[in-house]
């Protein structure tokens, strides 16, 4: 009878761990079905089995990290921000981690960690990336390569980047949110994001970079932001995603002087914020296909003539409605204007 109590017991050891091997995350039940605890030789206390602390590495090894386990979603993640040099974060990842798929990193407000170096995460692959407001500068090919198969998000607003790897986005599979806005990127090369077909939202605002090449096979692309950048002209085909769910286009206060037909991507609804650039006229070839599949133009604070050019906008059809904030160079408002003064044009 002990015999097989024994064998018993091998086969239900054996069907958990087979269990946390082919899960993503831990189960409910794994969290909860051991609760002993053993004393290591260095007087640590360390769950024998399942309990919380065999998800997570021992704190000690990975200080000043932090790892948090979410019962609700068996889900993992590790914070970062108080980590002192590239050297501990390259240390901390080599440090026991009994499960390698976590949920989020996230690394803010830390002046220590200028490179991210290539293979820093040692295996450990996340969902989302999440580093703001640091002084990381360089991002290095292959730093992120454990989480090309698992990162849905990868987050770098507001830090000092000057260097990424962007021929590398397209090993990110899952990817639908990327966001490198308010770094020091000086060229972004726009043909590095053909074919993310699970991209939702790509926002690279406020770099002053200038965008190489066009916005193209991105098929559930919802928004793109490229505010706050050097772009002078927009070329024909600049934004052709071939996405039906596109909703908003950034532009915002660039540099630009001219917009080709054919630019964007016509798509019922869009919003296109074009603000602040240095346009002097809404070509009716540009912008007269947009508006009329009900999108909504926000062109303020250009330095519009205001001639026969835009007579365009106050034909039957009434296609100004759909235009808003737009001034003329005199700073009269594009909406004030009597459309009696076009009957000659």
């Amino acid at each position: 009878m002990k015999s097989h109590i024994i064998i018993l017991l091998c086969i239900g050891v054996a069907c958990v761990c087979g269990q946390i091997n082919r899960h993503e995350y831990p189960t409910t039940s794994d969290v909860y079905n051991q609760s002993k605890v053993h004393v290591k030789q260095d007087g640590r206390h360390q769950p024998e089995y399942y309990g919380y602390e065999t998800f997570c590495p021992d704190v000690e090894d990975i200080a000043p990290c932090v790892c948090t386990h979410h019962n609700e979603s068996n889900a993992m993640d590790l914070e970062c921000s108080a980590v002192e040099s590239e050297e501990q974060l390259k240390q901390i990842f080599k440090a026991d981690f009994p499960f390698k798929n976590f949920h989020q990193f996230d690394l803010h407000w830390n002046n220590n960690i200028k490179v991210l170096e290539a293979g820093v995460l040692n295996g450990i692959s996340f969902e989302i990336i999440n580093i703001c407001f640091t002084d990381l500068e360089v991002v290095e090919l292959h730093a992120l390569n454990s989480c090309y198969e698992t990162a849905t998000e990868l987050i770098l607003y507001g830090n000092k980047i000057t260097s990424f790897p962007f021929d590398e986005l397209s090993l990110f599979s899952k990817l639908s949110y990327f966001d490198i806005s308010a770094n020091s990127v000086s060229v972004i090369p726009t043909d590095a994001f053909h074919g993310l077909t699970a991209l939702e939202r790509l926002h690279v605002s406020r770099n002053n970079a200038d965008i190489v090449g066009t916005f193209q096979d991105l098929p559930n692309l919802q928004g793109i932001a490229l505010d706050y950048n050097a772009i002078t002209t927009v070329p024909v085909n600049f934004i052709k995603t071939g996405s039906s769910d596109l909703s908003y286009i950034w532009l915002d206060s660039n540099n630009i002087v001219s917009v080709e037909p054919g630019a964007f991507d016509i798509v019922d609804g869009l919003d296109i914020y074009i603000g602040g650039n240095l346009l002097s006229t809404l070509d009716e070839a540009t912008w007269s296909p947009y508006l009329e599949a009900m999108g909504r133009l926000y062109a303020g604070f250009n330095p519009l003539i205001c001639g026969c050019d835009i007579a365009w906008l106050f034909r039957e059809d009434q296609l100004l409605e759909q235009v808003y904030d737009a001034t003329c160079n005199d700073g009269g408002s594009l909406h004030d204007l009597d459309p009696s003064m076009f009957d000659n044009c």
